[in-house]
């Protein structure tokens, strides 16, 4: 394959990631895949060729929530996509080089006839994808990158797969995790040491972060998150969940918005020291590391240095706590438990690092069921277990405590609200929301997180007005049947004899109400409603009546509906 033609590939992936970027039903989905591939903490940029791996994880083998398919395999990225669909990922040991390069699969045991114009070695191993040529031949991705020396790593891996009894090829993100993982260069900046000073005051940060979200609609308060970012360890479990959320309800410039983050984050934290119990081992890995990471940058750096295999792997070992079970133990059954320790530390890390059971949510809800003896039965109706699955379940998952804002608290309260029956609705919110002013109580005693200015931010949308939207929905509804399905109407004007409202699709209607029903409404509200035609013939299309369940909203719902 010419380099022209390697280049032809790097374009075709480039511009189906670019296109992908640009689909705004794509936004939300694009940041919580970068989490699981790049891990948690890594902020800021990859470098080029992490950027690439990345896009052909996506493109070609990530299941997309919101396309159904994996991208390539969609119109309209599946036709400019067609010419790599046969594209292969894994390990391949080069094992001849001379006027063709062989590198043999090492999962599959697989020769492939490389036609490539780098300068490979035997003993070389490719991490990555291959594309197919013409004559039957293949060519590495210009992002695919050759360990040397990784002929032990191979055999090892190849013996360690066997044990496990592994059916099925490992995917680019495994890979990526257990050979090639990095922090990005702006995580690096961020988490080994004292962060820099900002480069202007936390003031004005917070300022620019409020004009910047009020300027895209959103309701967030830059001083609250600046407090949140005040308290965070690390700034990436916080910010990564924020500019989730950010991308799926705003269409806020997601860049600048990281940028004035994490300089508020440097902001708060300029000066800091790292205790002698807080420093991490040579060999440890910045801050907060797993010891699937600490393990993955150890064996990085060791390869990179072209450091001794054994010595190596011996040092890898004691840091993974195996213990050599006999003393004839050879050198390969060594090589073979630590990459088996290897494949299990970072996949336990990959799991978690987009997951939503990942979070201490759910763990924290449970201890405090137990602490409480709250009966199971209970505890499983409780407002708080259903808090943790609409926080699992969410478009954007967030079960990071310290990262879960007064919006996430409104959201719950919302569903409790239109869960329960017509009048019990103001009831069960309330009995939910002292459910939920418990376990803050609890969480600021027993476990030092005191949260609970983010309960107090919740008692004027929907707390403080309960009594009346639920009164002006049961005096809305009826037994009429709509012959519109329901939606979500906006009123507009109140009249002595009904009201103005407007639907989503900017249609404006005349609504007959109830004097009664017209004393509890108020212009803002919104309204889950179905409606009927007008009562007599001589009314106009604009005239129409409610008909059947009807739910009443304050103003400030909408941002938690949509």
């Amino acid at each position: 394959m010419s380099r022209d033609e390697v280049t032809r590939h790097t374009q075709i992936v480039a511009e189906l990631a670019a296109a992908l970027s640009n689909n705004a039903r794509l936004r939300a989905e694009l940041q919580r895949a970068r989490r699981q591939f790049f891990g948690e903490d890594a902020v800021g940029p990859a470098d080029d060729a992490a950027e690439h791996r990345f896009a052909e994880w996506f493109l070609f083998e990530r299941e997309s929530e919101t396309l159904g398919a994996v991208p390539a395999e969609v119109a309209p990225y599946s036709e400019r996509a067609r010419e790599l669909e046969d594209s292969i990922v894994g390990l391949f040991l080069v094992e001849v080089v001379g006027d063709c390069v062989n590198a043999r699969d090492v999962q599959s045991g697989e020769v492939f006839e490389l036609d490539d114009a780098r300068t490979l070695q035997v003993g070389d191993l490719l991490v990555g994808r291959l594309y197919s040529a013409a004559q039957e031949r293949w060519s590495a991705s210009a992002a695919t990158p050759a360990l040397r020396p990784g002929r032990a790593l191979a055999d090892a891996f190849v013996r360690d797969l066997a044990k496990l009894k592994v059916d099925r090829r490992l995917q680019q993100i495994e890979l990526e995790h257990l050979l090639l993982r990095r922090r990005g260069a702006a995580a690096e900046a961020v988490l080994p040491g004292p962060p820099a000073a900002p480069a202007a005051p936390l003031e004005h940060l917070e300022a620019d972060l409020q004009q910047l979200l009020e300027r895209a609609g959103d309701r967030h308060q830059a001083e609250v998150i600046s407090q949140q970012l005040a308290v965070a360890p690390r700034p990436g479990a916080y910010i990564g969940p924020l500019l989730d959320q950010l991308a799926f309800d705003t269409d806020v410039d997601l860049d600048k918005a990281r940028r004035l983050l994490l300089e508020i984050w440097n902001a708060h934290h300029a000066g800091e020291e790292l205790g002698d119990a807080d420093a991490p081992d040579e060999a440890a890995g910045p801050p907060g590391a797993t010891l699937g990471e600490q393990l993955v940058r150890t064996l990085d750096e060791g390869l990179n240095a072209q450091r001794d295999i054994d010595q190596l792997f011996a040092q890898l070992e004691q840091m993974a706590g195996i213990e050599a079970e006999e003393e004839d133990q050879t050198d390969d059954d060594a090589a073979a438990a630590l990459v088996h320790r290897l494949a299990e530390a970072p996949t336990d890390a990959l799991s978690g690092a987009g997951s939503a059971d990942a979070g201490d949510l759910g763990p924290l809800v449970a201890e405090f069921h137990w602490e409480t003896e709250t009966a199971e039965a209970a505890a499983d109706a409780s407002a708080l277990t259903l808090w943790v699955e609409l926080q699992q379940n969410a478009p954007v998952p967030n079960t990071i405590l310290e990262a879960i804002g007064t919006q996430d608290i409104l959201r719950l309260l919302l569903h409790v609200y239109l869960r329960s029956a017509p009048g019990q609705r103001a009831p069960q919110v309330r009995a939910a929301f002292a459910e939920l002013t418990r376990f803050y109580d609890w969480l600021a005693v027993t476990q030092e997180m005191d949260l609970r200015e983010r309960l107090a931010a919740c008692q004027g949308p929907l707390l403080g007005q309960l009594d009346r939207l639920q009164d002006a929905g049961v005096a809305l509804s009826n037994d009429r049947t709509p012959d519109r399905a329901p939606g979500l109407l906006q009123i507009e004007e109140l009249g002595p004899d009904g009201f103005g409202a407007r639907d989503d699709d900017g249609d404006g209607c005349w609504l007959e109400a109830s004097p009664a029903a017209l004393a509890l409404l108020e212009v803002g509200d919104l309204l889950l409603a179905g409606t009927s035609a007008p009562a007599t013939a001589a009314q106009t299309s604009m005239h129409r009546r409610i008909a059947g369940l009807v739910v009443v909203l304050p103003t400030d719902a909408r941002a938690l509906i949509e």
